[in-house]
């Protein structure tokens, strides 16, 4: 019901980290091996001393989703008033929580409903990429993107520093300096009460800073869609997420678009308590302390003061699979399975849930963190502690009872496990709370006045704002040892193996800057030294940053790009994600950036078709120009009963980059490393490429996956001097590894280049240890996929072993193949449903209908190559191209 089976590229790579060298194999004591009976001995005595001291003992963890684990720990507290549990992220939402508290009293991040919006405003918020919930958003948000969508087409205006996936996906993008992101807040909500009849009781904001008539334009568009629009923020300010929930509550989006009642649980960090435990640390008062799931050592803002503090604490235990930045500072290390070796359940959001439960036997000698703190917290049983257990003892007690479907529990538990998931969202509605405003959005007003009135300054003096985001790979860095996210290329940037300092080409021009100059950015005594990239929409005052790099720990993350987390504010004991007053220094040197694409237009060709709303609705075929049949000497294949293809929806694809690693999993694409990308040898069979179009500073942003199109004229097939690429005869170009002896003539001949050559041996060469080289990587692989060797050649192959087990169930079950019966990685991973794949000669099937739509069309279709892989002309919300 939340994500629609789709992922994310971070979610597809977990795989991976299930493989890690770099995991634990068992408990650590100082460092040092032993058992997990003699690690229970040591540290169970000293767990029920702290519980009876005054406040003994903290457990410091991300946020917790099991709603079992959940009840552990409330229990734990209720019976031991000296145990304390606080939620720690190093990008928090505390102040969505701290707003929504002073303007309608519930601490809680509501749920936004992106699939009941007309009309979308972002504010500094990557929902699509990174923040919150990017898949469940993406899936919501792609709905109402296709000029044919059920009921409306959305509009989304997005505010923002730098280019994000999302304000690269929005229909009017505004760039703004972070100083101004509550003032623009506080002018869209002045112009909502001009809309209201109400009195403004502010002052308009200085034209300077924003631009009057595009913000009464956007009030005017949230207006007319009362109740079905929704304004959303990243913005770390209290005072700029409350004058969000005020626009919020002026439009009636509250219980509609935006749900209090059924928030969201994915954000649950309490910065304020982080500070006291800190400080409670500091002064001796935590005997125990018990991490699981982060890593405060690499990504607070103030590590160090933060680890000064753990060493005044008298036992300290991790519940972590490696040894990162944290886990190496502590007395004992307890490692956790990792999620796909473990029982568990979640509640991403109030009254939606889901069961997990082990698709392989744990690898190594670890154990559930849950069975863990039982044992130490509630004390030795006659038994030992089994998680499964007390799983389904409270599926019995708290979720059985509120459902009527399944009356017997084995039932309930059974099919929920087939399902994955269980939705009680519409049984547990009842009545929605009547809410209304009590927020102090006059004060807000003012402190964003103040802080825009900073930025000002710091513009005067030739300073910059520094804005910290999360790439959307890596995100906040706890996956930085996997070699798949590393290599994936940013969406954006294009960068890969490192992060770099986005800056405007204004700023780039006036400071005699180029892509790969090493800067420093320095602010008090904080200095961070990173190679430049000019990014086209960058707003001119800011420089862009990607936190997740910089890793001191891990045999792929170590030393890997610079450490952003330190630039990081604490403003009123919250987390920042941005610097006013930031010195750019050149240092002199140069550093060359690992890019796989360093162009961004395309040459006046119609590779990217596109089209407004506007001209769409008075021609369907806006964009596409008609062609007539094209005259050709080719004879044509013989015919089959099947002819595979695609189709890709350029409308909604968000450039989320899923596709990729699902394809990368899928199809044992090797990882080549940072020095191979650089010389333009990277190995992924889907090339998301981005172009540009408009001016430097605020371009229309798009993207095209592109793999092989498998041409019926295939080029390729004409130059290969041994038939290792052929044709099918269901439509697939085929490459033989066999046969092929790396002439590259293929790679040559392809108008697409969407061809790959293996220059080494990955999974058999040292010098690629990445992820396959090993008796442990190579467990990662794909029995169904042959592993390539050196001199051979690769790229899409439409899943062709997928094809052969539909084949092949169908064949079993006595009936022919139906439409869906295959579905590609890409198209499984993609939570916009933007890739289609089907039988051309199924005429039921949806992709023999979009060949038919009028905004289908082929890339380089004047090269007369006749793909079997088409797109759909890209339509934005606007009146004017």
């Amino acid at each position: 019901p939340l994500f629609g089976g789709g992922t994310c590229a971070a979610g597809q790579a977990t795989v991976l980290s299930l493989y890690d060298e770099d995991r634990l194999r068992g408990p650590l004591w100082f460092g040092q091996p032993t058992s997990w009976a003699e690690i229970d001995a040591w540290i169970a005595p000293r767990v029920a001393a702290a519980l009876a001291r005054a406040g003994g003992i903290a457990l410091l963890s991300g946020p917790v989703l099991s709603p079992t684990t959940r009840e552990l720990i409330a229990g734990w507290a209720d019976r031991h008033p000296s145990f304390q549990h606080v939620v720690y992220e190093p990008r928090s939402l505390a102040a969505v929580r701290r707003a929504h508290e002073q303007a309608f009293g519930a601490a809680v991040v509501p749920h936004h409903r992106f699939d009941r919006a007309r009309v979308i405003v972002g504010i500094e918020a990557d929902f699509l990429g990174t923040w919150l919930s990017p898949v469940e958003f993406t899936h919501h948000y792609s709905r109402h993107r296709t000029p044919d969508a059920p009921g409306f087409v959305s509009l989304h205006v997005q505010y923002e520093s730098g280019l994000s996936l999302t304000g690269a996906n929005a229909d009017r993008r505004v760039p703004i300096t972070p100083s101004q992101r509550g003032l623009v807040a506080l002018a869209l909500l002045r112009a909502l009460r001009l809309e209201a009849g109400l009195e403004p009781l502010v002052p308009p904001p200085p034209a300077s800073a924003v631009d009057r008539r595009q913000i009464a334009a956007t009030a005017h568009e949230l207006w007319l869609a009362r109740g079905e629009s929704l304004l959303v923020s990243g913005a770390p300010e209290v005072s700029t997420q409350l004058l969000v929930a005020a626009a919020n509550d002026l439009l009636g989006n509250v219980g509609q678009t935006l749900e209090l009642d059924r928030p969201s649980l994915q954000s649950q960090a309490d910065d304020v308590a982080m500070e006291r435990l800190i400080r409670s640390m500091d002064r001796g008062d935590i005997h125990v302390l018990i991490v699981h799931g982060v890593n405060p050592a690499y990504d607070h803002p103030e590590s160090a003061r933060f680890l000064r503090a753990l060493d005044k604490v008298a036992l300290s235990v991790a519940l972590a699979d490696r040894l990162d930045e944290t886990a190496v500072h502590v007395h004992a290390v307890c490692p956790d399975h990792h999620f796909l070796e473990a029982w568990n359940d979640a509640e991403p959001v109030a009254s939606v849930y889901s069961l997990a439960q082990p698709t392989i036997a744990p690898l190594f000698d670890t154990r559930a963190a849950q069975e863990s703190l039982v044992t130490w917290i509630d004390g030795p049983a006659d038994e030992k502690v089994d998680y499964r257990a007390i799983l389904r003892d409270h599926w019995r007690r708290n979720i059985h009872p509120r459902q009527m479907r399944y009356r017997e529990f084995d039932e309930l538990w059974d099919r929920t496990l087939q399902s994955g998931v269980l939705d009680l969202s519409a049984t547990s509605a009842g009545e929605v709370a009547s809410r209304s405003f009590a927020g102090d959005w006059l004060t807000a007003a003012g402190s964003a006045l103040e802080r825009c009135q900073k930025g000002q300054a710091s513009q005067a003096a030739r300073l910059h704002e520094l804005h910290l985001y999360e790439a959307v790979g890596l995100r906040d860095g706890r996956q930085a040892n996997n070699p798949w996210l590393q290599e994936l290329p940013d969406p954006i940037t294009k960068l890969t193996w490192g992060n770099c300092a986005s800056v405007s080409p204004a700023l780039a021009s006036s400071h005699a800057l180029a892509d790969g100059d090493v800067v420093a950015l320095v602010h008090g005594r904080t200095r961070l030294e990173l190679p430049v990239l000019v990014q086209p929409g960058q707003q001119e005052h800011t420089i862009s940053v990607p936190v997740g790099y910089g890793r001191t720990r891990g045999k792929v993350a170590g030393r890997l790009g610079i450490n952003a987390y330190p630039m990081a504010l604490l403003v009123d004991g919250l987390r920042g994600a941005s610097r006013i007053g930031v010195r750019l220094e050149k240092t002199g040197r140069r550093e060359a950036l690992a890019a796989t694409q360093t162009h961004h237009s395309m040459e006046g060709r119609p590779i990217v078709r596109e089209a407004t709303l506007a001209e769409y609705r008075q021609n369907p075929a806006a964009g596409n120009a008609e062609r007539g049949e094209q005259a050709t000497l080719w004879k044509g294949h013989p015919e089959a009963d099947h002819l595979w293809g695609m189709a890709i929806d350029l409308s909604t694809c968000t450039g989320c980059s899923a596709c990729v690693v699902a394809c990368q999993a899928e199809n044992n694409v090797p990882v080549v490393g940072k020095d191979e990308v650089r010389r333009g040898r990277e190995m992924h069979w889907i090339r998301l490429d981005r172009y540009y179009a408009g001016g430097a500073e605020n371009p229309d942003t798009v993207f095209q996956p592109m793999m092989c199109q498998h041409c019926n004229n295939a080029p390729c097939e004409t130059v290969c001097p041994v038939l290792a690429t052929v044709h099918s005869s269901d439509g697939l170009n085929q490459q033989i590894y066999n046969r092929c002896v790396g002439t590259r003539y293929c790679e040559n001949n392809c108008p697409y280049k969407v061809r790959r050559f293996n220059w080494f041996n990955y999974a058999q060469n040292p010098r690629f240890d990445y992820d396959m080289n090993s008796a442990l990587g190579t467990m990662v692989l794909n029995p169904d996929v042959v592993v390539r060797s050196r001199g051979v050649m690769e790229k899409c192959s439409l899943c062709v072993q997928r094809i052969q087990a539909a084949k092949l169930t169908a064949k079993q079950e006595g009936r022919p193949l139906a439409d869906g019966d295959v579905r590609t990685a890409c198209q499984q991973a993609c939570p916009a449903q933007a890739i289609v794949f089907g039988d051309f000669k199924d005429p039921g099937s949806r992709l023999a209908h979009l060949r038919t739509d009028a905004r289908h069309y082929h890339v380089l279709d004047e090269l007369g190559t006749r793909p079997n892989v088409g797109y759909l002309t890209k339509i934005r919300n606007r009146e004017e191209a």
